[in-house]
């Protein structure tokens, strides 16, 4: 691994519909890309550094969700967060996310979902 990226997990550009739960609060927002360790999410609202939620990955096809496929459900914890405030409003916030405690089903949901994508370059 170079040590430009230290990642450990190969990450996949993938666009999921995500439901994020805080302890607070819960609002939708979308995966800019996801691995077998976490995921980037785009979305309206701030997330705090090392806060825990937890969230719902949806599949969508054309647009909509897809109703075959159950959705990964997961706790996350937040690795970074920024805003972009020259962004439209519904993906102003940017937050990496690492998947905790992840049971063999759901790294088998994940991993059969990274095995239709091609990798991010």
């Amino acid at each position: 691994m170079s040590p430009q990226n230290r990642r450990a997990h190969r990450r996949y550009t993938l666009r999921l519909a995500a439901e994020v739960r805080t302890a607070t609060a819960g609002f939708t927002a979308t995966t800019r890309d996801l691995s077998e360790g976490g995921c980037c999410i785009e979305s309206a609202y701030p997330l705090d550094d090392g806060a825990q939620v937890g969230m719902s990955l949806y599949l969508v096809v054309d647009g909509i969700e897809d109703v075959h496929q159950p959705p990964l459900q997961v706790r996350a914890r937040v690795q970074w967060s920024a805003a972009n405030p020259d962004a439209p409003a519904a993906i102003r916030h940017v937050s990496g996310l690492h998947f905790e405690d992840m049971t063999p089903q759901q790294a088998q949901w994940l991993a059969g979902v990274l095995a239709r994508c091609t990798p991010a370059t």
